[in-house]
């Protein structure tokens, strides 16, 4: 199979247990996007949206950002899905692997601790109604 250049999308509730070649699966009630990957090796390409993930976006045509970085696969692709279209990339480095995965973990520690943060606040101006 060669690399894809246009994506086709199906908005699902639950993700199929197999997937096309080509088709971006968006499951909004899990907030998650699936997809073969678009260089044609048949690995499943899994991207988590919100504020510590992936960013979609929709008006007919289907975006998500940042980009989609396969490091950890042994293609190693690298490309951008906009307006449905597939933008393509070099290969990812080791190095740009590392530096994703240590974004993205930061991302979602910052998300975790900001939730707790609200939480806490929360709390605490409860107690002080409670006292009041």
């Amino acid at each position: 199979m060669s690399r894809q250049r246009e994506v086709q999308h199906q908005f699902l509730d639950v993700l199929p247990t197999s997937l096309d070649f080509g088709v971006i699966y968006i499951s909004g009630t899990h907030n998650i996007v699936a997809h073969l990957c678009c260089c044609g090796c048949g690995q499943e390409v899994v991207t988590p949206l919100g504020p510590a993930g992936w960013v979609l976006r929709y008006d007919g045509r289907v975006s998500l950002a940042p980009s989609i970085g396969n490091g950890a696969l042994a293609c190693r692709s690298h490309y951008i899905i906009e307006a449905s279209q597939v933008r393509w990339l070099s290969n990812m480095t080791p190095e740009q692997h590392r530096s994703a995965v240590a974004r993205d973990q930061t991302a979602a520690r910052a998300l975790k601790e900001s939730r707790f943060g609200r939480f806490r606040r929360a709390l605490r101006e409860l107690f002080h109604r409670a006292r009041s």
